[in-house]
């Protein structure tokens, strides 16, 4: 994955430290709840980061989850 704004390889960063990284992005957020916008979509994505939990992981059903508690849909 290259950062198109400087040339920078992420995986090659990472590999040279022997770390990987799974990348989410609003896209994914929007995928399971596309009424969201982007700002909304991005606060989803830092409450997933500030709450990661080792055991579960990031799943599309916990994305999901923080997206209902933060922006409840009326539906």
């Amino acid at each position: 994955m290259t950062d198109s704004t400087d040339g920078t390889d992420i995986d090659e960063l990472l590999a040279k430290r022997r770390q990987i990284a799974i990348i989410w992005s609003v896209e994914d957020v929007q995928e399971v709840r596309p009424d969201l916008n982007d700002d909304q979509a991005w606060q989803v994505l830092l409450a997933c980061h500030r709450h990661h939990d080792c055991d579960a992981g990031l799943t599309w059903d916990r994305i999901k989850a923080f997206a209902d508690s933060l922006f409840p849909d009326d539906e």
